[in-house]
């Protein structure tokens, strides 16, 4: 082959590695594209303090989103996270005014999550039922459960309660360690605890051959049932820590104040996932979809944007993000 040739086919190859640059990239590019436009349209958006906020308002969304992040790389759907949110996050706050005491109630309140992810666990892990249909019936039941713990929806309010009762407990949501707020530190411990468990842990590469194929990996002696099962569990605990975070942000418990979160989390796993290179669902790239999500969501309120513009934003992204992942896989094929 001749030099002129040679430079001729790499000439030729240049356009093609552009367009799969922007392919792999393309989300990523679009991502910061938004934001830039959104620091133009309000030069505040970018400043240090609105950052800092966003970034305080995005913990909660993390927390729930990487334990929902678990439950999907495994093909699973856990609906239920918002509801366990706020079963948990009241039932913490009606022991708080009872005078039961932070850790009691820090403990009843994940002592829900864990339940619920044991429920989900066996009835889509171990009884066959879908994951969608089980979390779903799950998500039901512990929607009436806060309804009649709640009297029908009345409000826990802890701002107004006596300090020595939930000082402690709001500390977490108000308080700093240093010029760290202490949400921030809760949600990077668990970032980085869930990424550990779920890339340097047996457990994490049983879920990498359960992603890959759940029928390989039973055949490989891999405990596919107890693998799904575990997700669900995390998915559950972190559903009902970030139920607390909320609460103590809020310093209000109230029904329904969570449901928010699980149409945000879906477009967070969705977002990070088409972002990332691989195509798949991990911690990291989650995390990502959870920054460009709350991004937008200030963004459209400093702009006089309602819930309703952020509500079709989000399932525009879902939808935009299951047509990206589809034509991905359609070219790997």
């Amino acid at each position: 082959m001749t030099t002129k040739e040679t430079d001729t086919q790499t000439v030729a190859t240049r356009p093609r590695r552009s367009i799969e640059g922007i392919r792999t990239y393309g989300t990523i590019i679009g991502m910061v594209l938004v934001v830039a436009a959104l620091g133009v349209a309000r030069p505040t958006f970018l400043g240090p303090q609105n950052l800092l906020a966003v970034g305080v308002d995005a913990t909660v969304l993390t927390v729930v989103s990487v334990g929902l992040s678990l439950v999907m790389s495994m093909r699973g759907i856990d609906l239920s996270i918002a509801a366990t949110a706020d079963v948990a996050g009241y039932l913490a706050a009606t022991m708080l005014l009872s005078g039961s005491g932070t850790l009691a109630a820090v403990f009843a309140a994940l002592a829900v999550g864990l339940f619920v992810g044991l429920v989900n666990g066996l009835l889509a892990g171990y009884f066959g039922v879908p994951a969608i249909v089980a979390t779903l019936g799950v998500n039901l039941l512990l929607t009436t459960a806060a309804l009649v713990i709640s009297s029908n929806g009345t409000p826990q309010q802890l701002f107004t309660a006596p300090s020595e009762l939930v000082s402690g407990f709001l500390t977490v949501g108000t308080g700093s360690v240093g010029p760290v707020r202490v949400l921030l530190i809760v949600a990077v411990l668990v970032v980085f605890g869930t990424w550990f468990a779920s890339r340097r842990t047996v457990w994490g590469r049983q879920i990498d051959l359960v992603e890959a194929s759940a029928r390989a990996a039973f055949l490989a002696g891999i405990p596919v049932r107890a693998v799904f099962a575990a997700g669900f569990v995390a998915s559950g605990l972190l559903a009902a820590l970030a139920g607390l975070m909320l609460v103590a942000r809020t310093g209000v418990a109230l029904p329904g104040m969570s449901q928010a979160l699980l149409l945000e989390a879906f477009t967070a796993v969705y977002l990070g996932s088409i972002a990332s290179p691989s195509g798949r669902i991990s911690v990291i790239w989650t995390v990502i979809g959870v920054v460009f999500v709350s991004l937008l969501a200030n963004g459209l309120t400093l702009l006089g944007l309602g819930a309703p513009w952020l509500y079709g934003l989000n399932g525009a992204l879902i939808l935009i993000a299951l047509a990206l992942g589809a034509l991905r896989r359609e070219e790997k094929h």
